[in-house]
Parts: structure tokens; C-alpha cells; sequence
């Protein structure tokens, strides 16, 4: 049974390991190490979580809020990945949505709400879908020559 949790720092290698797989751009581990820890340092503005199976981290999702402690406060879904042995099975969705849950809860117990996730991603990848179904996310825009290539904005609107 996949568990969807708040990342502990004893979490930091295994996450660094995964998003070392994942992204071209994490490499070698050692970048990721760096940058996984970097976001880490930066709770509550940056909050990662985890999917796990018994103590084998599966993927993790890393939420970051955008303009400032606000009222209506928007998040950005920064990085989701799953380990390429257990992609195709729903850790990324159960990953979005529950730790979604999470974040909204926090914005309860400090005074705020929800107004909208935005998700960054290239024009050519599959996770769009997932983005579409799983958040109703939409795409707003194009961006040319962003990161590795052109990268869609895809904005989910939430009611207050």
C-alpha cells in the first residue's frame, strides 16, 4: 500500500536519487542532493512530500507558493516524479491529489485559501493529461525556448 506523506530530511538522498533519474537536468545525484536540500530549507514556502511503500520512496511532488503569504494564495506544482519502476501505476495522481490535501489544510490553519496551481511542463510531455484530469488544470500559455524546449503554463482554478 503506496503512503502519501510529508517528506522527513532523512528523505532527502532517496528523493535526490529519484529526481537524478527523472530530470537531465539533475545530474550527476550530487545537483540533486543540492537543489532537493535547498527547497527543503525552505518550509513553509517549499514543501515536499512523499510517496512511499513500507520505507522505499516510490516519487515525490514539490509544492512551492508563489507572490508572498497571501489570502488567496497560489501554489506552483515545481517537480513530480516517480521512480521509472513504478511509473504507470497512480503514485503520481495519489501523489497530487493527497498532497493537495495537505497543502490546504495548512492554508486553513493559517487564514487562507486556495486560488490556484499553476504547473509548468514541456509541450511535448504526457504528464499534461494527468495535470488535466487530476487538477483540472488548463493550459494558459506557451513559453518558447524555456528550460529544455518549448514548456505549456497550465493554471487549475479553485473556488474560494
Amino acid at each position: 500500500m503506496v503512503k502519501i506523506s510529508k517528506a522527513k530530511k532523512n528523505d532527502i538522498s532517496q528523493i535526490a536519487q529519484i529526481a537524478s533519474q527523472c530530470f537531465s537536468g539533475m545530474q550527476p545525484k550530487t545537483k540533486a542532493v543540492k537543489w532537493v536540500k535547498c527547497n527543503f530549507s525552505a518550509w513553509p514556502r517549499a514543501q515536499y512530500f512523499t510517496a512511499k511503500e513500507k520505507s522505499k520512496i516510490l516519487g515525490y511532488i514539490l509544492w512551492v507558493e508563489e507572490g508572498g503569504f497571501r489570502k488567496e494564495s497560489v501554489w506552483e506544482l515545481e517537480q513530480i516524479a516517480v521512480s521509472s519502476d513504478f511509473q504507470g501505476r497512480g503514485v503520481g495522481r495519489q501523489l497530487i491529489l493527497q498532497s493537495l490535501e495537505n497543502i490546504k489544510k495548512y492554508l486553513k490553519n493559517r487564514g487562507s485559501v486556495l486560488k490556484l496551481v499553476e504547473v509548468t511542463t514541456g509541450t511535448d510531455n504526457k504528464a499534461q493529461e494527468l495535470y488535466q484530469k487530476t487538477l483540472g488544470a488548463k493550459k494558459e500559455a506557451t513559453v518558447r525556448n524555456f528550460f529544455r524546449g518549448d514548456e505549456v503554463i497550465m493554471i487549475a482554478r479553485f473556488s474560494s
